[in-house]
């Protein structure tokens, strides 16, 4: 199942590469803990906690509620 949506990060990317986000303006959490490509995941990386951020998304394998970011666009909230 592939989704696209608007995320609030709850947690920053972490040493293992992870990241913890909130459906915006909702609130289902999920985790993003695979990447398209490095840039990918050098854009997600550089958020900080409360950055919203357009993502689109895969499931990564039959992990529960872990996803892969395919692509990410920052949104302006302000």
């Amino acid at each position: 199942m592939d989704r696209t949506g608007k995320y609030t990060v709850v947690d920053a990317c972490n040493d293992h590469g992870a990241i913890t986000l909130r459906e915006y303006p909702r609130n289902g959490t999920l985790y993003v803990v695979e990447y398209d490509d490095s840039e990918v995941e050098t854009e997600l990386s550089d958020l900080e906690v409360g950055s919203v951020v357009e993502l689109d998304l895969r499931r990564a394998g039959r992990r529960g509620n872990a996803w892969c970011a395919e692509a990410a666009r920052p949104v302006e909230t302000g």
